[in-house]
């Protein structure tokens, strides 16, 4: 009996041990990109960093992914060297698309324990990138395709590939399969990424626990609660300035607003009122003046501090044009989007109305010549012949 009482707690706390064992295992994510970068000791970032980094791998121009909030447990500097350091290249400032950028493919494989040791041999070519506590899925729905694995991670094959993006999930437990095929495909994802094809994540996700469920929908309802608020403040300052921030919008540092990775292509919508209320209200609705101007206070030259007035001050840059000449482009409007000619329209058009002013004047005082009447002093001078 007393052997009984003795062992029941042991076994119990043994239990409990493995469980929280269990639970504590880290998501891991493995990078295979053109530049090797291999590091001792990878980080443990927290898991909306790392929820961040792989949303903005799969985001793209025509299907942008919310990103939410940097996490409040690291220092913003931190978290925006994490996100350059395991995020994707940003797309070039004044260029709609990169078209020499390379595809992306997320394979994230569920279900993983300790009793898995051959998935990490299979990948074991591939670095860790960086570790993350309880990541155990990701917002995003794995696309629904019949084509087999090594078709679903060949960007060049059409048929499976209808973006520049790829995302794939595997649970481990149904599909024993996947890891002899992942490991046998290393080789030729290892390729790709050599010749600036494609980059792969491979992410071995956090065991699905109930706490990590309730913590799920706590995370989406502070999200979904903050841009309903953003929205709000944002519809006050300017009704026609509010967007949903995606991860190619433009990070404008202020850590109350969700953030804004990289740098935005998309045009202002609607007519921008002449004054905002605040700096980060002008950038937020011109998308940083775009790129060509900076916003400035109207009144701070004359020392007013009563009334703020934002507006998009717009400057000269140097742009090499489609025929490969670089020059000096000068800006305008409401947002400095529209390329200000209004020089070269004024000098071309003084200089038409002066030439045929001119002309017209040349040929009226030619017309008004020709039509006066020749004196009689020179038939005076002609005698006639006898």
């Amino acid at each position: 009996m007393k052997l009984k009482s003795f062992l029941l707690p042991a076994l119990a706390g043994i239990a409990t041990a493995g469980a929280n064992e269990q639970q504590q295992q880290p998501a891991e994510a493995y990078m295979i990109r053109q530049s090797k970068t291999s590091t001792t000791n990878p980080p443990s970032i927290p898991d909306e960093l790392a929820r961040a980094i792989l949303l903005q791998r799969l985001s793209t121009p025509e299907h942008p992914s919310a990103l939410g909030q940097l996490p409040a447990s690291l220092a913003q500097d931190e978290s925006v060297s994490y996100i350059r350091q395991f995020g994707k290249l940003p797309r070039p400032l004044f260029e709609e698309t990169d078209t020499t950028a390379p595809s992306q493919l997320v394979i994230a494989l569920s279900g993983v324990t300790d009793k898995h040791n051959d998935i990490k041999a299979a990948i074991s070519p591939a670095p860790l990138a960086f570790t993350a506590p309880g990541l155990s899925r990701l917002p995003i729905g794995a696309q629904k395709t019949s084509c087999a694995f090594e078709q679903s991670i060949n960007p060049e094959n059409n048929k499976c590939w209808k973006d520049k993006t790829q995302y794939l999930e595997y649970d481990v437990t149904k599909d024993s399969t996947i890891i002899a095929k992942l490991g046998k495909n290393l080789k030729f994802l290892n390729a790709q990424a050599l010749d600036g094809k494609l980059e792969t994540t491979i992410l071995l996700l956090a065991p699905h626990t109930p706490e990590s469920e309730a913590e799920e929908l706590r995370r989406r309802d502070i999200e979904l609660d903050e841009l309903v608020m953003a929205e709000e403040e944002d519809q006050e300052e300017d009704p026609l300035a509010t967007y949903v921030p995606t991860a190619d919008s433009k990070f404008n540092g202020d850590t109350d607003k969700p953030f804004h990775a990289f740098a935005s292509s998309q045009k202002p919508a609607g007519v921008l009122p002449a004054c905002f209320e605040s700096r980060n209200a002008c950038a937020s609705a011109t998308d940083g003046c775009s790129g060509h101007g900076q916003c400035v206070d109207r009144w701070e030259a004359s020392g007013s501090t009563d009334a703020k007035c934002f507006f998009c001050h717009c400057m000269s840059t140097n742009e090499t044009g489609a025929d490969g000449r670089t020059g000096i482009y000068h800006w305008g409007g409401a947002s400095c989007r529209k390329r200000d000619v209004s020089t070269p329209f004024w000098l071309f058009a003084g200089v038409s109305v002066a030439l045929v002013a001119t002309v017209t004047f040349s040929i009226g005082l030619l017309f008004s010549v020709g039509e006066e009447k020749l004196p009689g002093v020179i038939g005076a001078g002609v005698s006639r012949s006898k």
